[in-house]
Parts: structure tokens; C-alpha cells; sequence
């Protein structure tokens, strides 16, 4: 559809004065950029009316995640251009961008004087409220008294959170002063390259969460990041909600070595930075990249991290993690082994791999490696082998072919597919199987990508058992990369999906184990299917391969029942499901308190810091905390027995 619009041409000269000149991305680089994704794009290859409304949707949660600016009457009024945004690239057209910021510009002026009003009020921070910070289950404001009831909820949060690392409520209220004030300078500082640039990424991730437009400055950082070496704390980030939240941690990083009564987990929230003893620096509302600046540092010295985190108690705990940066190095993250004897006695001894990642250097390798350790094992009589793929977020495909290549004879270990084209298979040529035994690959919510590659076609053959406590996370997209010319930025792009061999894919919902067994990871609501217009996709042609009988369907519901009744049973495991439980509750909940910290909260919170200086035995196997593996290995036991008999 398209709509002539008139706009007061006052309106236009003085909005346009107020955005600086630039030289990177025009507007006229728009209309090119749009047809170069959707030529190259998996799914998508017309800008059309769907893909019209989600850039819109796109580019007010950019400028407006948490809800704090626009008002129900401004959304309305742009959704009247929801299914016109193709119309308008194609004519080259952009005051609709213009509109939306310029009012965008107007609304947090408005919001800026609520803000100094709001933040002199006296807060009672012995009261029990909440407040929500899921974006979707929070509407927009109808009223000015309902985004003010909004900002004075997030006002007392933040104030809630600089208290929280030491400072008194005057000090707490001059660093939000400031912060805000930080806040204003840079949305002034918005010009019309950053704005076009926004409108592009939102375009581009209308199409999938992975495809992206990067600026010349942010294609510079994902460069940095690409390096072999990195000197910091081994984290992935993210934002939501104006909080800097960990999404990953880097298997052999500063952080993965942290004793484990202080070790980050996914899903805490970085609130402060401070360089060794430093003055914690407020990160909330922060650009992620200025956070990462503050985290990265030299090798040997110290960070500390005040992070928040959701106990699963009525209010969440605030601990601050001392880290020592380091170079991540590639043997970190090597495979080890180790061999598990039942408590039966020595004569079925299990084979354990742990792999944290996918990886290929000049010396080594990881399917060399876990060719070297099966070998190991193989000479010390094990019965069986268990890989741990758990929190293994992927890496590079040739090695994840490369290892299922191990265990089956020849053929197709995962299928390609492009937007046109018929789907590329690649196959195991090996022409034989390194191992033959029984197999278990144990997988959760954290194995990602080549690991659910891996994973995928040992299910696939029936090769061996999956066992995990939910499916893995669901990424199976491959983007390319292309740097543009004359220091436009660069362009990421979603142009195949993954195929298991035999025409499924992990794409959205992972791959599903055999067998279940709870575990804390299965609590984090994470996942491809929780991204923002994730890819579907529709199931293509087997490629021609054998399968094994090793598993079977009457196999896995002997080993669930047997596994299930031993959870069941066990006080440990039963302590556990209803800790899954509580936690699951809460998370799902969505809403933080606003209640300061009891004085034996606190102290808690000092008992954890305590922790650090506590030397913690580093294992391959720990069986003694680890229940889902001591589950799995039991469960291991039980697949031995059955298919020997």
C-alpha cells in the first residue's frame, strides 16, 4: 500500500536541523542494502506488508524498549503506516523515520522532567511492591499518571540498585542524576546516520534474530571480537530491560574458573563495574558496548562485577564478583576424559568426554582430540562412552561432522539448505567407524548450533542415547558476513538452515532427548523459539542413509521408567525438581522487588564473597553435585544391561 502525506514544511527544516551531518549511511544506500538482503536471504526475498509492520514494531522497541516514552496514542498513530514501510523504501522516502524519532525526542524531554521530580521523592524501601519488566505483558501508558506510576517504580529500582553496592540515598540519587543526564547527551547526540542505521537493523532483523545491519564502528568491535585471543573475563552479554545480562559463559574464561559459590551464571544482571578498588561505575541503561569497554582490560588485573541475581527467595540476591582478566586460550577449552566405574564394582567401566566447544588450530583439533581420547579409554576396557556436550555453544561444522564421522560408518551427517536451491548434504567419508560401542551424548539448554549438528545425527542413525533436561537451544541458521565498501558498516545474513540427515531441523526448537532428567539449566527461558520473528521451517526429503537398532523405542521407555522412579525416590533429586520448580515460578514471573534486602540477606551475600579465597578442586567428573550426570551415568549402566542381554 502506499499514502501521499502532507507534513508542515516548518516542521521538516527544524527537525532536520537538529540531526547532525554525516558521512557514513544515507539515505540513498537504503534501497540497495534492502534488495542485497533479501536477494541473499534464506526465507525472505520481497519486502512486503508483513515484513513491513515488524520493522515498524522493529524500530519503536529500538528507540523505546522498555515502554518509558511512547504513549498508547502515539503507537496507535504509527501503526497507521504499519503495512506502507515497503512503499516508502522503495520511493526513498523517510519521514516516517523522521516522525517517529522527532517524537521520540519530544516524549523523553517530557519524561526527563518527570525524572527530576520523581527522583527527589522520599522512598520507603521497606515496602513489599514489584515491578515487571517483560516487555510484552506491559502495555503501553494510556495516561500521564500511568507512565508516571512507571518511572517512579523504575526510579526506586535503580536507586534500589546503587544502594545496594555500598552508597547512602543522597549518593544514589546524585549517580542516577548523572546518568540520566549521560542519557539525554547521547540521545542529542543521535544523528542521521545512527538514526538510518537503526531503521536498517530494523529491517534487517524483521527477517530473523541472526541477520543484522552493523555500523563502520560496531563492524570494527565484532572484528575485535573475532580474534583468536581476547583479553577479559570470558562472558557473552546482552541488554534487556536497560540491564547488562550474561547470556553465555566462555568454556576456559576468567569467569568459567571462578569458584563455584561465586561463578556468573546466565541470566544475572551486571548493574556496576569498578577497576579493582575502585568506584563502582552504574552500568544500568549503559550502551552494551560501553560496558564491554569497561569490562575488557590487561591481562592480570582485576575487575569487579556487582551483579543481581534471582535466588528463587522473595528478593533477589546483590554480590559483587571480583575477576582477574586473562587471555582465553585455546587449550581452555580442549577435551578431557576421564573413566567412571558403578558403584557395582569395576567391571563396566563408562567412558566420559567432556567437550566445551568446537575447535581447529594449527596443531590440533577437537575431533582429533576426542579421537585420541576414545582411543584412551578404548585401551582401558570401557563399556561404553558418554560425550558431555552440555553448555557447548557450537563452533565450526567441519568438526562436528568430523566427530559424528567417529561413530558411524559413512554418510550424511547434516543437509544445507539455501532459499532456491536443492540442499547440500555432507557426508562422513571416512569409509569406517572409529568406535562401535554403545554412545551417550548429553546435551541441555546451552548446547547450541554444531553441538545440536552433532547431537542431531547420532539421534538420526540411532547410534546412540540423547539425554538431557529439555531440548538445546534451537540455533540452526548459518549467516554470512560481508564488510561493505567505503566504511558503510558491514552486513550479516541468514542464507542456509541446518537439516538433520533425516529432513528435520534444529532450527527453533533444538534437538529433543530420549531421555529426561532434571537439571537447573532447564529453568532459564532461553532458546531460539524465544527470539523476536525466528525463522520456521518445513521438513525437506531424508538424505539415504542406514540407521541402527542401538536404540530403539522400546529401549528409551524402559531406561525413562527405570530413571524417572529412581528421581522419584531419591531425596536429593526430589530437593531438586522442587528447587526447578520454585525458580521456573519466579522466572516466569517476570517482576523484581522493590524492597531492600533484609540484614540477613545481606549477610548472605557476604558469606558468598567469602567464598572466593576457598580453593575449589577442579574435575572433569562431579559426581558428588552434578546429579543429572550421576543420573546419566546410571541410566548409562541400565542401556548397558539392556542391550547386552
Amino acid at each position: 500500500m502506499s499514502r501521499r502525506r502532507i507534513i508542515p514544511f516548518l516542521t521538516v527544516i527544524l527537525f532536520f536541523s537538529c540531526l547532525k551531518k554525516s558521512e557514513g549511511l544515507k539515505q540513498s544506500d537504503i534501497p540497495a542494502l534492502v534488495n542485497q538482503f533479501l536477494a541473499m536471504h534464506v526465507q525472505h526475498h520481497n519486502f512486503n506488508d508483513a515484513l513491513s509492520e515488524k520493522t515498524l514494531n522493529n524500530f519503536i522497541m529500538n528507540l523505546d524498549y522498555g515502554k518509558y516514552y511512547f504513549y498508547s496514542s502515539d503507537i496507535k498513530e504509527f501503526d497507521r503506516h504499519k503495512h506502507m514501510v515497503d512503499d516508502y523504501v522503495r520511493q526513498n522516502r523517510y519521514f516516517l523515520v523522521y516522525d517517529i524519532f522527532s517524537r521520540y525526542k519530544s516524549r523523553f524531554a517530557e519524561s526527563m522532567k518527570l525524572f527530576n521530580e520523581l527522583v527527589e521523592l522520599p522512598y520507603d524501601f521497606t515496602k513489599d511492591e514489584y515491578i515487571q519488566v517483560d516487555r510484552d505483558r506491559v502495555p503501553y501508558a494510556r495516561t500521564k499518571a500511568d507512565m508516571r506510576e512507571r518511572w517512579r517504580k523504575s526510579i526506586k529500582l535503580q536507586l534500589l540498585n546503587y544502594m545496594s553496592t555500598g552508597k547512602d540515598l543522597k549518593e544514589s540519587r546524585g549517580k542516577l542524576k548523572k546518568k540520566y543526564l549521560l542519557l539525554q547527551k547521547r540521545v542529542n547526540e543521535i544523528d542521521e546516520e545512527l538514526l538510518l542505521a537503526r531503521f536498517m537493523n530494523s529491517f534487517s532483523t524483521a527477517l530473523d534474530p541472526h541477520s543484522n545491519y552493523l555500523t563502520q564502528e560496531e563492524h570494527e568491535d565484532f572484528k575485535i571480537s573475532m580474534e583468536l585471543k581476547l583479553e577479559g573475563i570470558g562472558v557473552r552479554l546482552r541488554t534487556e530491560d536497560g540491564f547488562v545480562i550474561v547470556d553465555a559463559i566462555i568454556p576456559g574464561g576468567a569467569t568459567d574458573k571462578l569458584p563455584e559459590a561465586i561463578k556468573l551464571k546466565p541470566l544475572d544482571r551486571i548493574v556496576a563495574v569498578a577497576q579493582g578498588g575502585g568506584e563502582p561505575v552504574d552500568v544500568i541503561d549503559m550502551d552494551l558496548r560501553d560496558v564491554v569497554k569497561l569490562i575488557r582490560g590487561k591481562k592480570g588485573t582485576e575487575v569487579r562485577l556487582t551483579i543481581y541475581r534471582d535466588t528463587g527467595g522473595k528478593n533477589p540476591a546483590r554480590m559483587q564478583v571480583p575477576i582477574i582478566r586473562e587471555e582465553i586460550k585455546l587449550q581452555d577449552s580442549d577435551a578431557d576424559s576421564d573413566i567412571y566405574f558403578p558403584a557395582s564394582g569395576k567391571e563396566n567401566p563408562i567412558g566420559y568426554i567432556k567437550l566445551p566447544s568446537f575447535y581447529h588450530g594449527d596443531k590440533k583439533s577437537s575431533a582429533g582430540d576426542i579421537q585420541i581420547h576414545i582411543n584412551r579409554l578404548m585401551k582401558k576396557g570401557v563399556k561404553a562412552i558418554v560425550l558431555d556436550l552440555r553448555g557447548n555453544p557450537g563452533g565450526l561444522l567441519n568438526e562436528a561432522v568430523d566427530i559424528a564421522g567417529l561413530f558411524i560408518n559413512h554418510g550424511p551427517i547434516v543437509q544445507i539448505k539455501d532459499g532456491m536451491n536443492p540442499p547440500q548434504v555432507i557426508y562422513d567419508n571416512d569409509g569406517g567407524t572409529f568406535y562401535d560401542g554403545p554412545v551417550v551424548v548429553l546435551i541441555d539448554k546451552f548446547s547450541a548450533s554444531a553441538s545440536e549438528i552433532l547431537a542431531g545425527a547420532i539421534k538420526d542413525y540411532n547410534r546412540g542415547l540423547i539425554i538431557g533436561p529439555s531440548n538445546t537451544f534451537g540455533k540452526g541458521t548459518v549467516q554470512s558476513y560481508n564488510e561493505l565498501p567505503f566504511e558503510k558498516g558491514a552486513i550479516k545474513i541468514t542464507t542456509h538452515i541446518f537439516y538433520q540427515p533425516g529432513g528435520t531441523s534444529n532450527q527453533l526448537y533444538g534437538i529433543k532427548p530420549d531421555i529426561t532428567i532434571p537439571d537447573m539449566t532447564s529453568i532459564w527461558d532461553i532458546g531460539e523459539s524465544k527470539t523476536r520473528y525466528p525463522l520456521k521451517w518445513n521438513k525437506i526429503s531424508s538424505a539415504p542413509f542406514r540407521r541402527s537398532n542401538l536404540v530403539t523405542p522400546r529401549i528409551v521407555s524402559s531406561l525413562q521408567s527405570l530413571s524417572s522412579k529412581r528421581v522419584s525416590s531419591g531425596a536429593e533429586y526430589r530437593k531438586l525438581v522442587k528447587r526447578i520448580r520454585r525458580f521456573s515460578s519466579k522466572l516466569m514471573n517476570k517482576t523484581i522487588s522493590l524492597k531492600e534486602e533484609s540484614a540477613f540477606e545481606k549477610q548472605k551475600e557476604k558469606e558468598l564473597e567469602k567464598n572466593l579465597n576457598q580453593n575449589r578442586e577442579e574435575k572433569i567428573m562431579d559426581i558428588k553435585n552434578d546429579l543429572f550426570l550421576r543420573e546419566a551415568f546410571r541410566v548409562t549402566g541400565d542401556y548397558l544391561r539392556m542391550i547386552s542381554r
